[in-house]
């Protein structure tokens, strides 16, 4: 919009006419060219495209934990383009400066201790594993400002398999584009990093649509702040997933209501340029096979776990680790356990975690669910003793320690049934660690229906022998249905996977609420499903007679009585639908991604949006649940939590940042001790403690208190889940893909697709200040009531240049007459075309049309009004008025904002009064002008000219615009009856 706000509005003044009725008629030449240029404007086509930015790229973003970064400035980091180097034979690189940490938040790497290093060196060391392998290096990309994520430059990145860190260099720095090679200010930078898909990011920390998926059970967006001052800035990742990176890297955002409208030239012309290089560093990982055993030793002075990786076909429901112990170590550390499905384990990254007693005799024996078809990849070592406070033994001691054992793998196929009695007697006979209960779902097929646009895709039930897709999916309780979908890589995530569930009983209200336009989001989404069975299902509702409609209710009635169905929905692997709303991921516990009921029409239909989809197989999961609606609950749910927090408040001491209630946490547990604060402890508080007491980043023990909450809610409110086989229920389902959010962007926004890096992705453009991921956060639109006054401001001030266009008629200047009209004609439709937010908008023709003649007859209006001023011979008016509509016409379409098309006119038009002044007061020798145009009028109009002037480049912003640039409007019109010479400002006197 800066682009259109930056308007010449007519204005200087107008000669007093000394010409020949000759000169003027002369002048015709001048408007009849004017007409036409206009006219020639009007007829241009003008295109509505998008061009796509050649080598250019909004809420809970997850934890940094895993992201050091090391200031270290690299020396070789030139302007090539990009490189790939070979994995095996590359051996230079760089060791990161200064020691690395991770952190929660977005990374600061303006740090002033950063310290150059070398990039030609030999292979180093990092931590332990082989050296850095450079891998990429891109070509330069210009960054953009941000105003939408349009404006974000995409980068690209490729991770090889049997990585165990990621190293990420990233250098911005500004490249003048102007003549004068003025000096450009570093602006800050920041960049987002994702593995698979693009990163959802609301730099305008806008809180996103409620129905998104949590960004919890996505893959964590890494983040980068730093500054374009040429100094390189490293990030690491530990464990990351093989495959697809994209950043996403742009100016930061600032609010642009309190930005200034600067005029093209009066400020340097800089381009933001990034440079991004990876290298990797790799391992060797030993490869195992099921049922074969695999003899190793540990020892205690190894910099690196020990690493293996097998891989799990499509049939394997879960897999069983036995690691015997041969020759016990009775001073070692205790041993981790982690594996984790294609990628390196981390700290907080994997399937399933164990700790292991090294002095342990027999099997230990790990279950754990696996992901199908997919490499697994185990880390083995002793746990660090600074941090457990184990031993204090010399190195020496260490170095004698080792620990040698026997590993071998179970795969248990998913249509092999164990009874409890064999699990039983496997458990107690091999000394199991974890024990998991086997999952069983009852499988539905899913047929992919692929579409021209971009993005769109959807998935539906497998057709029957009839060729009859299924309209609906039966639920029963104790078995939950499973569907499994791909989402594939790159031409499939720049758009929003959708699933969308409705209850069967209450397909007639939705199916009328579909056709109100002020249904909800996830009504529209679920609409065409649902109509395709309105025929059916109304057919079925009136051939029922008035004699049975009565029981047919009161059964409908019966098994609608509380009946509850949660949805997981998760890449990779499937989740357990566990009561009350909980999903269960091996040893991970997630809120579910739906939830919905029959008790009302408001919960019988869910939701869920996946924006820029992560590429894999996806799972979604459904289970029933019925509890009587004649039993009622004991206490209510908030007394059934604050007994829960008052019995386990111990867990609060052990609470450390960030956990949000580690400042608190002393003042939370005397109250839950004391009877009377406990009573008249809110509603926000209670539940704030319950989730800290459940939460990773507050305790250890985070699962056991999940369970521990489940059986307690159960019991407290008294809720009788039934899972036999009487309890079942019928659903609806779409699972689609579409651009943007399901399509649309709300009321106030166009959905459109962009370009960036060769990438193409979907976004929103948000209309009237509406602002968010889906354009319907509405904070900072301005009222009705403000947006006419603007718009009545910007168009009605243009009308102060009537008395301008009067006295130009009466002082015999028609030519300069007639441009003022059109200059005001053309502003003040313009500004009511661009103004009006489309709720007062008014276009006579295109607004591209209208910008132009605003900008050309302004300009044009300041070239004749010099002119007049000037006193030439009128023999060269009509030569300098033709010549100035030809070149301004050039000037305008070129660069209507430039600054050179302001002061080229502007420049001439004050050297022609200063020769011809000064050449008739040579002659005279005589005062020229007369002395009361030169003391008082001439110095009232520069004033009024100045003034508009400054407004004009140096106050306007966003949120005064439509007042300063009235003001320079009226400004220049006032300055025109005052610079506009009468008949006898040039007759000569003393």
């Amino acid at each position: 919009m800066f682009a259109i706000r930056i308007k010449s509005i007519p204005a200087m003044c107008s000669r007093a006419s000394t010409s020949t009725t000759g000169s003027r008629s002369s002048s015709n030449v001048l408007i009849v060219s004017a007409l036409f240029l206009i006219i020639v404007e009007i007829n241009q086509t003008d295109c509505n495209f998008i061009l796509p930015k050649v080598g250019t790229a909004s809420g809970g973003l997850l934890n940094n934990d895993d992201v050091s970064i090391s200031t270290s400035s690299s020396s070789n980091s030139g302007e090539k383009s990009a490189s790939s180097y070979d994995e095996t034979t590359s051996s230079y690189s760089t060791t990161a400066g200064g020691s690395t940490g991770s952190t929660s938040s977005p990374i600061n790497s303006n740090a002033s201790s950063a310290t150059a290093s070398s990039s030609g060196q030999n292979a180093s060391t990092v931590n332990g594993f082989e050296g850095q392998i450079p891998l990429e290096r891109l070509p330069s990309n210009t960054l953009l400002k941000y105003t939408a994520y349009k404006d974000v430059s995409i980068l690209h990145f490729r991770i090889p398999t049997d990585t165990r860190t990621a190293f990420f260099s990233f250098k911005a720095y500004e490249e003048s584009k102007s003549a004068f090679q003025r000096v450009c200010q570093p602006n800050d930078i920041t960049l987002h990093l994702k593995s698979g898909s693009y990163p959802v990011i609301s730099p305008e920390n806008i809180t996103f649509p409620k129905h998104f998926l949590s960004a919890d059970e996505r893959f964590e967006i890494h983040n980068l702040q730093f500054k374009s001052d040429s100094i390189t800035r490293r990030l690491s990742i530990d464990g990351p997933h093989p495959g697809n990176w994209f950043a996403v890297a742009f100016i930061s955002w600032t609010d642009p209501n309190n930005e200034r409208i600067e005029q093209q030239g009066l400020a340097p012309s800089c381009e933001t340029l990034l440079m991004s290089e990876m290298a990797v560093a790799r391992i060797t990982p030993v490869i195992l096979n099921a049922q074969t055993s695999y003899r190793d030793t540990m020892s205690a002075n190894q910099t690196e776990p020990k690493s293996y990786k097998f891989f799990v076909p499509s049939d394997i429901s879960m897999v069983t680790w036995r690691l015997q112990i041969k020759r016990p170590c009775n001073d070692c550390s205790d041993v981790s356990f982690s594996v984790q499905a294609h990628a390196l384990p981390t700290h907080k990254d994997y399937l399933q975690n164990a700790i292991i007693c090294p002095n342990q005799t027999g099997d230990i024996s790990i279950d754990f669910y696996p992901q199908e078809s997919a490499w697994h990849y185990v880390d083995v070592d002793f746990l660090n003793e600074s941090d457990e406070g184990h031993s204090n033994r010399s190195s020496g001691e260490a170095k004698a320690l080792e620990l040698e054992y026997v590993i071998e793998m179970e795969f248990e196929s998913a249509i092999v049934e164990r009874s409890e009695d064999e699990h039983k007697e496997s458990t107690e006979e091999s000394g199991k660690q974890t024990v998991l209960q086997r999952r069983g779902f009852e499988q539905y097929a899913l047929l992919r229906q692929t579409y021209r646009e971009f993005f769109m895709f959807d998935y539906d039930l497998l057709p029957d022998i009839n060729g009859t897709v299924p309209l609906t999916l039966n639920l029963s309780a104790g078995t939950p249905a499973l569907m499994k979908f791909d989402v594939n890589d790159v031409y499939d995530i720049g758009g929003t996977l959708s699933f969308a569930v409705a209850m069967r009983q209450d397909m007639k209200s939705i199916l009328i609420d579909a056709h109100q336009a002020n249904s909800n989001d996830h009504v529209g989404v679920v609409a065409e499903k649902l109509i395709d069975i309105q025929e059916n299902f109304v057919e079925e509702t009136t051939t029922t007679t008035s004699t049975t409609a009565a029981p047919a209710s009161t059964a409908q009635d019966t098994n609608r009585s509380n009946q509850t169905v949660i949805v997981c929905m998760r890449l990779g692997e499937p989740g357990i639908p566990t009561w009350p709303d909980k999903c269960v991921y091996g040893r991970h516990i997630f809120p579910a991604a739906i939830t919905i009921n029959n008790t009302d029409s408001d919960t019988s239909t869910g939701l869920v949006h996946i924006p820029f989809p992560e590429p894999g197989k996806w799972y979604v999961t459904l289970g029933v649940f019925c509890h009587g609606a004649e039993t009622a609950a004991r206490i209510t749910i908030i007394d059934s939590v604050k007994e829960f927090i008052k019995k386990y408040r111990e867990v609060l001491l052990d609470m450390k940042q960030p956990c949000s209630c580690a400042e608190l946490a002393n003042y939370y547990k005397e109250c839950l001790g004391n009877e009377s604060c406990l009573t008249k402890m809110n509603e926000t508080e209670t539940l704030k403690i319950k989730e800290c007491i459940m939460d990773a980043k507050c305790t250890d023990a985070y699962d056991e208190m999940a369970k521990k909450f489940e059986v307690h809610h159960k019991y407290a409110t008294e809720q009788s889940v039934a899972a036999d086989t009487g309890c079942n229920g019928s659903v609806v389902f779409t699972i689609s893909s579409s651009p943007c959010v399901a399509g649309r962007c709300g009321r106030f926004g166009r959905c459109y697709h962009y370009m960036s890096g060769g990438f193409v992705f979907s976004t929103c453009l948000c209309l009237r200040n509406y602002r968010g991921w889906d354009c319907t956060e509405d904070s900072q639109v301005p009222s009705s009531a403000s947006i006419l006054l603007a718009s009545l401001m910007l168009t009605l001030s243009n009308l102060l240049f009537l008395p301008s266009i009067f006295f130009a008629v009466k002082r015999g200047y028609y030519t300069e007459s007639i441009i003022y009209f059109f200059a005001m004609f053309f502003s003040t439709f313009y500004h009511a075309c661009d103004s009006g937010e489309e709720e007062f908008s008014f276009c006579l023709v295109k607004i591209g049309v209208l910008q132009f003649c605003d900008f050309y007859c302004g300009l044009l209006a300041i070239w004749v009004t010099l002119i007049a001023m000037s006193n030439i011979r009128h023999q060269f008016v009509s030569l300098l008025h033709m010549l100035g509509a030809i070149l301004l016409a050039f000037g305008t379409e070129l660069n209507k904002q430039s600054l050179w098309v302001f002061l080229a006119p502007a420049l001439t038009g004050i050297c022609l009064i200063s020769v011809s002044w000064g050449l008739r007061c040579r002659k005279t020798k005589k005062c020229f002008p007369s002395r009361g145009y030169l003391a008082v009028y001439l110095p009232i109009g520069s004033v009024l000219v100045m003034v508009g002037l400054v407004c004009y480049a140096f106050l306007q912003t966003k949120q005064n615009y439509h007042i300063v640039h009235s003001i320079w409007h009226m400004v220049m019109a006032l300055s025109i009856l005052c610079l506009l010479p009468g008949r006898k400002t040039f007759q000569p006197k003393c």
